[in-house]
């Protein structure tokens, strides 16, 4: 029901008007994705509560991603225009995340992978192995606060009783 009233309020959001046919193509519409995303995707309640339950700190793990992406691109722009190629140390490395559930070891491995001067080259198990471009880099991946974060969520959906294919 809740996924229901969400697909309705972006139909109206993004229509931008309001009539009877625009209501009435909006409430089939709606019913429509929401029976495919749970006959065809498996969507049920405790998915909607799920991601109610993780929205604020969703939000809060964005905006952290936000200012990590600004700190990494003023360093990679430090390093690009510096004189001469003393800066550049690429290095691969593997940490261990922590983290058991997929999903989060995914937004983490995506997460590192969307900041300049580094990718996610591949994922093990719970460890990462990722490419920085230089050691700085390198040193502040690991125990990063975006993993602490996730970690953090995952956490909290254990407390939740969640089980861990959940996120």
């Amino acid at each position: 029901m809740l996924m229901f009233l969400l697909f309705f309020a972006l139909w109206l959001l993004f229509n931008g008007r309001l009539s009877w046919d625009v209501i009435g193509f909006g409430l089939v519409f709606s019913a429509l994705i929401s029976a495919f995303a749970v006959k065809i995707c498996g969507w049920s309640t405790q998915g909607s509560r799920r991601v109610l339950r993780l929205a604020g700190r969703l939000l809060v793990y964005a905006g952290s991603l936000v200012v990590e992406i600004v700190k990494a691109n003023l360093a990679t722009l430090k390093v690009i225009v510096s004189p001469g190629a003393r800066l550049v140390q690429p290095q691969i490395f593997h940490f261990d995340s922590g983290l058991n559930r997929g999903g989060l070891q995914t937004i983490l491995a995506n997460s590192i992978t969307i900041t300049p001067g580094t990718y996610t080259i591949g994922i093990q198990g719970r460890e990462l192995t990722v490419h920085a471009l230089n050691r700085e880099f390198a040193e502040g991946t690991p125990g990063s606060g975006l993993n602490q974060q996730l970690m953090a969520m995952e956490d909290a959906l254990a407390e939740a009783g969640e089980g861990r294919d959940a996120v």
